[in-house]
């Protein structure tokens, strides 16, 4: 059985297209940057499909607009939008839950203490939308000319996150 040989993602990932500018192309290969001649800013965004919950629609949303300002849109499929504003619509649900009913619960047989099952499933959610978000960040890391950190629309939960510890 052979082990070796090129495999998917092996080796060292790709810069993103807005550092090589920055750094001043220290390669001095020629840079690929894509170029949309029937790029429409007023493209309609897609609908968000009917099984997404209040949230899923919103997240969908939220996030197909950015994608809309960064230029990207019509690189991503739709079916990636949907993966991650389900994903983090289902963590938003598990966390609404662990934070109505506590991260302890009682086991059903023995009586004792246990973690609540919403605690998992929202570690699981959450891995999944980050995996779903790097599908789509990914592809606007290597195709944007500017840089999109800062403005990200899963950064506004997180900082709203961050804020609810500091302010403790």
């Amino acid at each position: 059985m052979a082990r070796g040989g090129k495999r998917t993602g092996a080796g060292r990932p790709k810069k993103p297209l807005v550092d090589k500018i920055l750094e001043g192309n220290p390669g001095k290969r020629p840079l690929t940057v894509l170029e949309f001649k029937d790029f429409d800013k007023e493209e309609t965004l897609p609908v968000p499909p009917e099984y997404l919950s209040e949230h899923g629609k919103e997240i969908f949303n939220i996030t197909a607009a950015w994608l809309q300002k960064t230029g990207c849109l019509k690189l991503i499929l739709p079916a990636h939008i949907e993966e991650y504003a389900m994903c983090k619509a289902r963590w938003l649900e598990c966390e609404a839950m662990n934070a109505k009913h506590g991260l302890l619960a009682k086991h059903p047989t023995t009586g004792q203490p246990m973690q609540s099952p919403y605690v998992q499933m929202a570690i699981t959610y959450l891995k999944q939308a980050d995996a779903a978000w790097g599908k789509i960040y990914e592809v606007v890391k290597e195709n944007c000319t500017q840089e999109f950190r800062n403005n990200m629309p899963h950064e506004d939960a997180m900082e709203w996150l961050l804020s609810m510890k500091r302010g403790r």
